[in-house]
């Protein structure tokens, strides 16, 4: 067999190894792909679900901390008054089933006011975090 005809059979073997290979590259490629987009959406509300559940307990801190400062001073009666008029003036929801001593009346004001901001800060905070993990997911 003359010595052209040889390279030329060797040569299509390897480009048909080659596009075999190639083409299972791609049917890979294009599987991960579809695994990672199947996976965003339960990885983006896990970590939305974890950053939300965080937020909260930090807002009960809040309260809780409030709660006490009330309790301290001897604004309200017992604990319990004192952690319900405290989550009343933090989500200022403002129901006055109990109310503090005359004097202590401002603080309630001033916690709602810290309330409302805290709330805001944390929403955009979890609305900054959604849009980061929505730009990085359309990156890819």
């Amino acid at each position: 067999m003359p010595r052209v005809a040889q390279s030329f059979r060797t040569s299509r073997r390897r480009n048909c190894c080659a596009r075999r290979s190639r083409s299972k590259r791609m049917k890979l490629r294009r599987l991960a792909v579809r695994r990672r987009t199947r996976t965003t959406p339960l990885l983006f509300a896990a970590v939305i679900a974890v950053a939300v559940l965080l937020a909260a307990a930090l807002h009960g801190m809040e309260a809780v901390a409030w709660a006490g400062a009330y309790r301290l001073l001897g604004a309200v009666p017992d604990n319990r008054s004192a952690m319900l008029y405290s989550l009343h003036a933090i989500t200022t929801y403002g129901h006055e089933s109990v109310l503090p001593e005359q004097h202590w009346q401002m603080m309630g004001a001033l916690e709602a006011l810290n309330g409302m901001l805290l709330f805001g800060l944390t929403t955009a905070f979890l609305f900054a975090m959604i849009q980061e993990v929505w730009q990085t997911h359309r990156r890819r």
